[in-house]
C-alpha cells in the first residue's frame, strides 16, 4: 500500500476554528441553524454553503462572488463579514489574471468612451428614430383622415412665414 500525502487544504480539517469555513459552521450551529435556515435568507444554495464551510474553493465561484457570499453569510450571523472576507487572502484561491480586452469590444475610442457605452449610446439613438418615424406615421394618418388642414401639406405657408 502506498500513502497519499493530502492537499494543505485537506489537512487541515473545515471545523478548526482557525478556518473561514469552520468559523462559519460554527457561528452557524451556535445560533442552531440548519443550512437551508441560511440558504432560505441569504439566497445561497445549500450546496454552496456547504461547499464554502467545508472549504471546498473548487466548487464555489471565485473572486467578487465568493466575497459577497462570505460577507452576506458571515453579516446574517452576526459577524463581521468583512474582516472574515479578508481573511480570505492565501486561503481561497484568486480569479486568476485578468484576461486582455478583446479588440473592438472593450477598447476604448477616441473620445475615451468604451465600446459598450457607444453601443448603448448608439441605442439610444435608436430610440430616437423609432419615435420620428412613429410621429411621421402618426402626422400622415391625421393628414390622411382630414385632422389636420390640407394646406399644411403645401410648403407655401411655410414660405408666406418665412419672407413675410
Amino acid at each position: 500500500m502506498t500513502q497519499e500525502t493530502l492537499p494543505p487544504s485537506a489537512a487541515a480539517p473545515a471545523d478548526a476554528p482557525g478556518t473561514v469555513g469552520g468559523a462559519l459552521r460554527a457561528l452557524r450551529t451556535a445560533r442552531g441553524w440548519s443550512l437551508e435556515d441560511v440558504s432560505s435568507r441569504i439566497k445561497f444554495s445549500p450546496r454552496q454553503l456547504q461547499a464554502l464551510e467545508e472549504e471546498r474553493w473548487e466548487a464555489l465561484p471565485t473572486g467578487v462572488s465568493l466575497r459577497g457570499l462570505i460577507r452576506n453569510y458571515a453579516r446574517l450571523l452576526g459577524a463581521d463579514g468583512d474582516v472574515i472576507a479578508a481573511s480570505l487572502d492565501g486561503v481561497a484561491p484568486s480569479p486568476g489574471p485578468a484576461r486582455p480586452p478583446v479588440r473592438g469590444t472593450h477598447a476604448r475610442s477616441a473620445a475615451g468612451m468604451s465600446m459598450d457605452e457607444e453601443r448603448a449610446s448608439s441605442g439610444s439613438w435608436g430610440w430616437l428614430v423609432a419615435i420620428l418615424i412613429v410621429v411621421a406615421i402618426v402626422v400622415a394618418y391625421a393628414f390622411w383622415q382630414g385632422w389636420l388642414p390640407q394646406e399644411w401639406l403645401s410648403f407655401q405657408w411655410l414660405a408666406h412665414a418665412l419672407f413675410q
